[in-house]
């Protein structure tokens, strides 16, 4: 974990809120990059990014902020939900209905397997 992976994080969240609501997130300057580093110690950047659009797809009634995705009472559903196989079927739609692959497993595959015969 580096404050670049905060920095990203941060950008990315930005971003998509933006993508996913519509709208410019709220953010409270030192908080949210003391919370993003505690998550990185648990959580990848790339899987705290998906549950980042998780949290602004299927949250709508809550802040579009750091501050509220972390929040105690969040945490704790996500705690619960993470254990179950259809959480993580149901996140990796989400995320591919928001930010679609550019290509496609195959296709990188085709083109590698031609790659070599050259």
């Amino acid at each position: 974990m580096s404050q670049n992976d905060i920095k990203i994080f941060i950008d990315f969240f930005h971003g998509a809120c933006l993508k996913i609501r519509k709208e410019k997130p709220v953010f409270q300057r030192g908080k949210d990059g003391k919370l993003v580093k505690n998550a990185l110690r648990t959580f990848s950047r790339t899987q705290l990014e998906m549950l980042a659009v998780w949290f602004l797809a299927k949250k709508h009634k809550l802040a579009p902020a750091i501050g509220t995705m972390f929040s105690k009472k969040l945490l704790e559903e996500l705690e619960k939900k993470i254990k179950s196989p259809s959480f993580w079927k149901e996140l990796d739609e989400i995320f591919e209905k928001h930010y679609p692959r550019q290509i496609s497993l195959i296709e990188l595959k085709n083109s590698n397997d031609t790659a070599k015969r050259k």
